[in-house]
């Protein structure tokens, strides 16, 4: 499993019905896109939830690493983004472990995402070991719909991300709304575990 997000910070006055739009018009694309186990279509909007800015910030989780060079530079998606936004930053980190909550995939409506950097003086096997210990424990709470831990070896920092049938309690990372989820290969996702 890969993981992937990306934001885009939109300006203040931004109409985000203009994404919701589009995610509602393009979104099913990705529906039964190969390779792709999970991509979860959030946004956050300014002065809702403590959002101090409009940002749009899909979130991916790859079930082939083929799935992913298809949807980022074989034409399989992310040109129309390009085109319509510019080339944004894309952070991915390797697959450590996801785990499906009490809660369906299909009631998910919100998500949340938490970096936290593993200390450079800390053996990064203990750190993800604590870590995923830690993921399994909130996986299993209410509310919980996914839970999935990725790491990134290149400034070893590891990316937590959650998705919920109900709004989340702020101390589990930054919210999103869920406009549309596509999960093609979502099932690949726990085969693994």
């Amino acid at each position: 499993m890969e993981a992937m997000h990306y934001a885009i910070t939109l300006p203040a006055d931004y109409d985000m019905g203009i994404i919701r739009a589009r995610v509602a018009s393009k979104g099913p694309l990705l529906d039964d896109f190969p390779g792709l186990g999970l991509k979860a279509y959030l946004i956050r909007e300014r002065g809702v939830r403590g959002s101090t800015v409009n940002l749009y910030a899909p979130f991916y989780l790859w079930v082939s690493p083929e799935g992913m060079g298809r949807f980022l530079w074989e034409g399989g998606g992310f040109a129309g983004l390009v085109a319509s936004f510019g080339r944004p930053s894309v952070r991915r980190g390797a697959g450590i472990s996801c785990l499906p909550g009490p809660s369906s995939l299909s009631q998910a409506r919100f998500a949340t995402l938490r970096e936290q950097s593993i200390a450079a003086d800390s053996d990064p096997a203990s750190a993800i070991a604590e870590a995923r210990e830690q993921l399994a424990l909130e996986a299993a709470g209410d509310g919980s719909c996914l839970s999935a831990l990725a790491v990134d070896p290149t400034d070893w920092k590891l990316t937590v991300f959650r998705l919920w049938d109900r709004e989340p309690p702020g101390e589990v990372g930054t919210v999103y709304q869920v406009l549309h989820l596509s999960r093609p290969g979502g099932a690949g996702l726990f085969a693994a575990q």
